[in-house]
């Protein structure tokens, strides 16, 4: 009896440390440092509160926009006194009205950055302590299975993640990627694309190997870049989305395995590739009018001897734009959108624009922006700029499963967006709703895009790892695995 009741009172309390385990982080908001003796401040209290914040750790907090929707404020100053600078955090508990204090401190710019690292560190562990956090217990691999790649409600076994693949850190953040020809069965062209500069790359499980570079003119800047061979000549086109002081000034390259050749530039549109290989997809595109937002329809692309046209405009419902759309096809008689709206969520339209569904969980998330004269209304807030985000890539598979990624642990201060996980999740419609066939384990950094084929069922993963900051230029990551 007293070795049963031993093993009760065991039981009991492992059940309880579990769920002490898993009471999730807490709410906090980190709020813009008050900034003196630099002459930059203006611009500086809200790039520490933007490193601050990506810095702490997920498992511990959820950032909030608002102090008003928070269990934790996070309150921080910046004083430099010649080459010597102290950063102070006062961290408040707006249940108990209870403040805790950390500082560092350090000499000369390249300490800013280790410094801030420090303090995410120390306040951490205080969050940690004051809320009562408790760690989950690492499973030994003894005893415990290793964690799928997916997490599968149905088959587990109908999807192969051991084949995987993930490049050395890039210096720099990038923010586009695009597939290209596979040159036998081992290699294949890979693009990356940052704000001005576009690389060539040829890429196999034992080498990711640099070919060519080519950069924009300033002050344009590339948002978004995409392959198809419309022409049908076996050589792909790399149709490149640029703004240029507040227009498109998109430009087309061709690639002939050493360089990048111009095809045409100063195009009228924005880009945008749907489909799941080169030789077949398709490339719609979109203008913009003065203020940052789409103009007319979307429509698709063609090549010709005479250039590029466009033509068969999509009837999107009204939220729709040339970045945030899918087509599900022909469904009873009408063609069916998926749309991201502003907020994250995703809809569900009709070919009359009727809203059919909407999602009550957020999806895409993106920190890719192009800058715009604000309205009239958000000049008298003193708004210099407004700054409109893409939206996420959105990919119909071959078995009609919807691939939508969410970027996670994001902040919004105003025109500052900041991701720090993310998952890619398969969606699929019955006619009514949008279910959830399979998502992926929830990965640490910012999925800023992806690039999907279907002939070897592999998804190449553009991921940035360490965002750039004053004094680092970040670093990006491309990983390849394969859904099936």
């Amino acid at each position: 009896m007293k070795w049963n009741l031993s093993v009760l009172t065991a039981l009991v309390v492992t059940v309880a440390l579990s769920a002490i385990a898993f009471a999730g982080p807490v709410k906090t908001h980190v709020a813009e440092f008050a900034v003196t003796g630099a002459p930059n401040s203006q611009e500086l209290k809200v790039t520490l509160q933007g490193i601050l914040s990506s810095r702490l750790s997920p498992d511990i907090v959820t950032l909030v926009e608002k102090p008003d929707q928070a269990e934790f404020l996070v309150i921080g100053s910046y004083a430099l006194f010649g080459k010597m600078f102290s950063m102070d955090i006062l961290i408040k508990n707006t249940k108990k009205d209870s403040v805790v204090k950390v500082f560092e401190q350090g000499g000369g710019e390249e300490d800013v950055i280790p410094a801030i690292d420090r303090l995410a560190e120390k306040i951490n562990a205080k969050l940690l302590k004051n809320a009562a956090i408790a760690v989950p217990a690492i499973q030994t691999t003894s005893t415990a299975a290793v964690q799928p790649a997916y997490i599968l409600p149905t088959e587990p076994s109908s999807k192969n993640t051991s084949d995987s693949w993930s490049s050395p850190p890039l210096e720099g953040v990038f923010s586009s990627i695009a597939t290209g020809r596979v040159l036998h069965s081992d290699t294949r062209e890979l693009f990356i694309a940052g704000d001005q500069t576009i690389r060539a790359y040829l890429i196999n499980k034992n080498d990711f190997k640099p070919i060519a570079e080519t950069t924009i003119p300033a002050p344009g800047k590339i948002l978004a870049i995409d392959t198809a061979d419309l022409d049908k000549d076996g050589i792909p086109e790399l149709f490149v989305t640029v703004i240029d002081r507040e227009k498109p000034a998109s430009r087309v390259y061709q690639f002939n395995g050493t360089g990048f050749a111009v095809v045409a530039e100063n195009l009228p549109w924005f880009f945008r590739g749907i489909g799941t290989s080169v030789s077949s997809r398709k490339i719609y595109a979109q203008e913009i009018e003065n203020g940052g937002s789409y103009y007319g329809d979307v429509k698709e692309l063609s090549k010709s001897a005479a250039g590029f046209t466009t033509t068969g405009p999509q009837k999107l419902p009204r939220i729709g734009n040339i970045f945030n759309f899918i087509l599900l096809g022909n469904t009873s008689q009408n063609d069916t959108y998926v749309v991201l709206d502003e907020d994250g969520y995703l809809v569900v339209h009709s070919s009359d624009g009727a809203e059919v569904w909407k999602s009550s969980d957020k999806f895409g998330g993106s920190e890719l922006f192009f800058n715009s004269k604000p309205r009239k209304h958000a000049r008298l807030k003193n708004d210099l700029q407004r700054r409109s985000f893409l939206e996420q890539r959105i990919t119909i598979l071959k078995d009609g499963t919807l691939l939508v990624p969410r970027n996670e642990g994001s902040f919004s201060f105003g025109n500052n967006r900041s991701y720090d996980k993310y998952a890619l999740y398969g969606l699929e419609w019955n006619g009514a709703v949008l279910k959830e066939k399979w998502h992926t384990r929830t990965s640490p950094g910012y999925l800023a895009d992806y690039a999907f084929d279907q002939a070897s069922g592999e998804i190449f993963l553009l991921e940035v790892v360490k965002k750039s900051g004053i004094f680092s230029s970040g670093k990006s990551v491309v990983s390849i695995t394969r859904l099936y």
